[in-house]
Formats: structure tokens, sequence, C-alpha cells
């Protein structure tokens, strides 16, 4: 069973069962209203840095050794099941994360194959009978609008496991360090948000020339300085929070 705060119900993608399906394209970013935060792959950080803070989250699994899996993900708010992105169906950043953008699909482990399986979310409005493009053509085929989306899921999974070999180097060099963001906003209320990693300067400073050239010829030292530099979003991701908590109705 896929459980996501984004997917509501995933089924797999059947050449039968869905051959008569239409896709439209994603608009209504609703659907990742209760999402406040999502992964994001390396390759991602120069565009999401722009817009989104870039923060590292342990996983929940564990390598051989012992250690906790960490990975990078884009904080879309400050409190638990609040994108502050989203405005009404409007997805107000200048950057939406591939894991979002590959919506309404997704690939998942299946029973005996080593070829992971496509899912579909059957209850997205935009997973349609009659109105988009046809997923299938007439002779059960992927049509067009399903080759992107299979290629582009494609790529994704490549860039995610490239990724885990990305933050697998950073927990080798010992260069991150545990955060803790507490905040006032202007309303008086106090936030807390704690249990994420960032890169610690200092380690990285420190590591000896070998792998500081190292670094900077796999590409890893671009992207740790771009994550850094994301950090500065945090400020706005905060006065995003004070507008919306300010623009609340208040219970009597």
């Amino acid at each position: 069973m896929i459980k996501s705060a984004l997917y509501r119900d995933p089924q797999p993608l059947d050449a039968q069962r869905h051959r008569h399906k239409m896709l439209k394209p994603l608009e209504d970013y609703s659907i990742a209203k209760e999402m406040h935060a999502v992964f994001l792959a390396a390759t991602e950080f120069p565009a999401a840095a722009l817009s989104l803070p870039i923060i590292f989250v342990q996983s929940g699994e564990q390598l051989p050794d012992g250690r906790a899996v960490v990975v990078p993900v884009a904080l879309m708010g400050i409190s638990v099941n609040e994108n502050l992105l989203v405005e009404g169906t409007r997805w107000d950043a200048g950057y939406v994360p591939a894991f979002i953008r590959r919506f309404p699909f997704l690939t998942a482990g299946a029973k005996d194959s080593d070829t992971p399986a496509v899912f579909v979310d059957a209850s997205w409005p935009g997973f349609h009978d009659t109105d988009g493009e046809p997923l299938f053509d007439a002779d059960g085929k992927p049509a067009p609008a399903l080759q992107r989306a299979l290629e582009f899921l494609r790529q994704f999974d490549f860039e995610q496991q490239r990724t885990r070999q990305f933050c697998q180097r950073l927990l080798e060099l010992d260069v991150l360090k545990d955060m803790t963001l507490n905040a006032t906003l202007p309303s008086g209320e106090t936030l807390k948000l704690e249990g994420f990693f960032a890169v610690d300067e200092e380690k990285l400073n420190a590591l000896a020339d070998p792998l500081v050239l190292e670094l900077h010829r796999s590409g890893m030292l671009m992207l740790l300085q771009v994550h850094l530099v994301s950090l500065g979003n945090l400020k706005a991701l905060l006065e995003r929070k004070a507008r919306r908590v300010a623009a609340a109705p208040v219970v009597a």
C-alpha cells in the first residue's frame, strides 16, 4: 500500500483497465497543500535554490553500517501539513519540484519483479474519461502523453538513485550538522523547526585538499554551496507564514 499526502488512490497503470483514460495538464496545485517538504534530487538544487530552502532530513532507512540515511528536501512550510507555496489552486514559487511534477504517476516496487511498476492516482480529476490527451493508442500502446510521462519517471528514478549516492558521500565525509530553527512571528506565535541537517561550513572548509578537489570535479562542491545559499530562503518562508497567520480568521 502506497501512503502519501499527494497520492490518494494509487493504482497500477493497466493498458486494458485504463485504455480509455485521458490526461489533463496539472494546473491545480491544491493537491500538495498538505506537503510541507518534498524530496529534491541533487540535480534540482540550482533551480530550486532560487526560491526554496534546501535541507537534509533522515529518511527512516539505515546504511549497512547503521548510520541513518539522509535525503535532501525542499522545504515548503514551517508547520507540518501546511504548504505555504500553495495559494488556493496556484503554485506561488518559481520552481515546482520534480516529485510533484511527475503527478499523477509514480513508480514503486512490484512483487516478483526487479522492474518498478507504474502507478497512477485514479482519484485525480485530471485522470479523465473524455477530456485531455489519450494515454493509450488504438492498439493499447502508450500514446505520446504517456510516453513523455514514462520518460520523466525513468529520469526521476535515475536521479533519485544518484542523489542517494550523493548523500551517502556526505555522510562519509561527515560534513552535515544538526539544525534547529526558532522564530517568533509578529503575532507573537513562536515556531520551532528541528530534526533537519545542513552542511557545516567549518567542516567543509577543513577538508583536505584532495577531498576538496574530488568534490569540485564531481560537481558536489557546487551543489553544497547552492544548498547553503538556499538557506537564505528560510526568511522568505517565515514571512509567508506570518502573512498567512495574519490573514487567518479569528476564532471566537
